[in-house]
């Protein structure tokens, strides 16, 4: 499954990239994020997902694979739960605005196990509306700076 939109964020994309590369600040932009600990190339990661079909607790690692802070953000998340799994690559770019940081995201995702019963159209609603919850965090964080 391949998602990707735009998003923005009323903070300067240098203040984006101090959120991105702090993990107190990243897990309070994650929804649901119960745990995030940092790991040799990444995080380990628990999240709480209280959306229809997805519900429950997942477990997994982020890894990043490139971090230009305020520029660009690309990682790969590995997510289990006993609905199934979730495997994804992600691309982020960051670009100044008027009104502060302009996101631009694809991933590529797959699903398994029950979890890729849901076919594709209910998947990349949920999947969507999590990136827009993510963004929403990251512009509070970055606002707080």
């Amino acid at each position: 499954m391949e998602i990707s939109g735009k998003a923005s964020v009323k903070a300067q994309p240098e203040a984006v990239g101090r959120v991105l590369s702090d993990p107190a600040m990243l897990q309070r932009s994650l929804p649901g994020c119960r745990l995030l600990e940092p790991e040799a190339d990444g995080y380990r990661i628990e999240i709480s997902i209280g959306v229809a079909a997805v519900r429950g607790i997942y477990q997994g690692a982020i890894r990043i694979l490139r971090h230009e802070p305020g520029r660009l953000f690309d990682f790969e998340i590995a997510l289990e739960a006993p609905r199934g799994f979730v495997e994804a690559t992600v691309h982020t770019e960051f670009t100044a605005s008027d009104e502060g940081t302009g996101i631009a995201y694809s991933a590529e995702s797959e699903l398994g196990g029950p979890l890729a019963a849901l076919g594709q159209r209910v998947a990349a609603g949920v999947a969507t509306l999590l990136v827009r919850q993510f963004c929403e965090g990251i512009g509070r964080e970055a606002q707080a700076l």
